[in-house]
């Protein structure tokens, strides 16, 4: 889940005074972030000492796929009716998003590396919430552990974030890319996970800066005057067609993001 707008589900209560509520959905988010860093942590382990455990990496989308369906649910349960204007509300939330490729992820081929984005914001989320909630509530004179938690998030938070969305860019999408010319990944995977990168694009400031970068690495290589000269013109004009629909920004619908947090 991405951190840059807040969307931590901590909005509406006042988390310094709240009492713990273990049945709460603000918990059960918690609690799915915490399955998806510690089921990470055994999958990459596996990845690196011995043989992927895909039992983990599966199970760390389940908790993925909780924590933001969680989310959606408390920021939209008054307007989940049929109206076409609610539809579109929920579509284009960042939260709606990115569950949407989590159930992509989980039920489709392994592609490990598309982990790492989402274990670095829930690392980021548990932190949050170790920091707002469990240290004020279960031990509130731990005020040394606090403040290194606080220093943690402080210090590291915008590099965390930078280093997300370059793995969604580079990583994830350079990974889908490759897989394909190797028979490993699909068209499919590709079309729908740059679609995913085009609204991160128009919502995202770092995924926004990322994507720059990219492009502009891949306009001097395609683009008149820099452009090699024996590339053909035809696939000089296909890529033209291609950056003017990935970067055209959708329709946009009146306070898409009024309703995030729980």
């Amino acid at each position: 889940m991405s951190l840059e707008n807040n969307q931590n589900p901590t909005q509406t209560e006042e988390k310094s005074k709240a009492k713990l509520e273990f049945k709460s959905l603000h918990f059960g988010w918690f609690a799915g972030h915490v399955w998806v860093v510690l089921n990470t942590t055994v999958f990459l382990l596996s990845s690196l000492f011995f043989h992927p455990l895909s039992l983990f990496y599966r199970s760390a989308y389940l908790g993925i796929v909780v924590s933001y369906g969680i989310v959606i649910y408390n920021s939209y349960k008054p307007l989940l009716t049929s109206e076409e204007s609610n539809i579109k509300r929920v579509l284009l939330d960042e939260n709606a998003q990115y569950l949407g490729i989590a159930l992509y992820f989980l039920i489709s081929s392994r592609v490990s590396i598309s982990l790492l984005p989402f274990f670095i914001y829930s690392i980021f989320h548990v932190l949050t919430y170790v920091d707002s909630d469990l240290i004020p509530n279960l031990a509130p004179h731990q005020s040394n552990i606090q403040k290194s938690v606080q220093k943690i998030i402080t210090e590291r938070f915008e590099q965390a974030m930078v280093l997300g969305a370059q793995l969604e860019v580079y990583g994830v999408m350079g990974r889908l890319v490759l897989g394909f010319f190797v028979f490993r990944s699909s068209i499919l995977s590709i079309l729908l996970y740059g679609q995913f990168l085009r609204m991160r694009y128009h919502m995202s400031p770092r995924a926004r800066q990322v994507l720059t970068e990219l492009g502009t690495k891949v306009d001097s290589m395609l683009t008149p005057p820099t452009a090699h000269p024996k590339i053909p013109p035809a696939v000089l004009k296909h890529y033209a067609t291609f950056k003017e629909a990935v970067f055209a920004k959708p329709l946009p619908v009146e306070d898409v993001n009024d309703k995030k947090s729980l």
